[in-house]
């Protein structure tokens, strides 16, 4: 539910200066009260407006947009979910305003535990860090928006080690394992 109230708050993506001087602000808006709490111009020239969801006077989160014609164009949004202060997920928008990347933290450690990679606003790989080493080890990639190949890194050496293929419905039609640890296939599995 969360999830969807930050892109009610704002159509499209964040990103940004942090550090970006403030040319204007809404000024403090009453306690329990939701919307706006700055909006600045950053170094690069986006707008960067701070969201407060809740009413708490807590930013959750930021937008950045691109501004012109009396539109505004969402490029960047940052979201921070669990109320910390650090961004959770971390969208990216093309000029089109479809989807580019997603970032998550998903055990909110500040790093990012899964990244969605985006053609055309379709989703096309993810990337997966499964054990929270740092290291993503589970790649994901899709076609007509189902996955049909995973790869995995499953000895932490930053190399592929085991494959999978799979059919329309998502069930395993083949296997392949690299035996030797030179991230080339060498046994095939039906």
């Amino acid at each position: 539910m969360l999830l969807a109230l930050t892109f009610l708050a704002c159509p499209t993506q964040t990103g940004g200066n942090p550090t970006a001087s403030i040319t204007s602000a809404p000024g403090p808006l009453p306690q329990g009260t939701a919307g706006v709490l700055t909006s600045r111009v950053t170094a690069d020239g986006l707008t960067q407006e701070e969201v407060d969801l809740d009413g708490d006077a807590k930013v959750d989160i930021i937008n950045y947009y691109r501004e012109g014609g009396g539109s505004k164009l969402l490029l960047k949004k940052d979201v921070d979910l669990n109320r910390d202060g650090r961004v959770d997920v971390r969208t990216s928008f093309d000029e089109a305003g479809l989807r580019v990347v997603e970032e998550m933290d998903g055990d909110f450690d500040g790093r990012a535990d899964v990244v969605d990679h985006y053609i055309q606003g379709r989703r096309s790989m993810t990337e997966k860090d499964t054990d929270f080493n740092g290291s993503f080890d589970l790649f994901s990639y899709y076609e007509g928006g189902k996955v049909r190949r995973k790869e995995r890194d499953s000895n932490a050496d930053s190399k592929i080690d085991f494959w999978e293929y799979l059919d329309e419905a998502g069930s395993v039609i083949k296997t392949g394992k690299d035996n030797d640890g030179d991230g080339i296939m060498d046994e095939r599995g039906q």
